[in-house]
């Protein structure tokens, strides 16, 4: 399946004459599409806790805390060291569009209950341009955090259907200024959005 299919399918539910033959084709269609789609799939990622889209990760380090005995005298804080306050500084993952938790690896006993850290998501303007980045205390840390997932082959049925309601209740607006159809699929994907979340438990 692509684009086009999701936004063909929403096409056709608003009762619109033309399909995408390609996002980028130029038509009037694909215009409203290409401006819609990627925000409308990212606020949908970003809404709920689909299972496809989430992801528990090792977070690359990018500053620790200064060799044993800590900051004194002769290692003054600097730069080159996590803000003050936080041991360590992580790169913030990439494909992240919303940050949940931090959490310690797992030990030789594997850990049943792991306890979310504290975390802060901040800047680091000791790089150029300044860098999105996580501070904690935790040592080898490990990131849970919602996805941006395009490859729509990996999405749940519950996710696609959903997305083509919210699609089509934007489009309606954006191809022919139908409030009474926006009002109408943004109501039928919030059923099919409480459906999926009772089916999930």
């Amino acid at each position: 399946m692509a684009v086009e299919d999701i936004c063909n399918q929403a096409l056709v539910e608003l009762g619109f004459p033309h399909r995408i033959g390609d996002i980028y084709d130029g038509s009037k269609a694909s215009r409203a599409a290409l401006e819609i789609y990627g925000q409308t799939r990212d606020e949908l990622l970003d809404s709920d806790d689909w299972p496809f889209a989430r992801r528990t990760v090792a977070l690359g380090l990018l500053k620790g805390p200064p060799p044993a005995g800590g900051y004194n005298p002769i290692t003054p804080w600097t730069t080159a060291y996590p803000k003050p306050g936080w041991l360590y500084e992580y790169t913030y993952p990439a494909d992240c569009l919303e940050f949940n938790a931090v959490i310690a690896p797992p030990t030789f006993m594997f850990d049943l209950d792991p306890q979310p850290a504290v975390w802060r998501v901040d800047n680091d303007s000791a790089y150029t341009p300044a860098r999105k980045v996580l501070l904690t205390n935790i040592k080898n840390a490990m990131g849970v955090y919602t996805a941006q997932v395009v490859d729509i082959d990996t999405w749940e049925p519950g996710f696609i259907a959903v997305l083509v309601k919210n699609l089509k209740a934007k489009l309606a607006v954006a191809l022919g200024g139908n409030l009474d159809t926006e009002k109408l699929s943004i109501a039928e994907a919030g059923a099919i959005h409480q459906t999926v979340d009772n089916q999930r438990g």
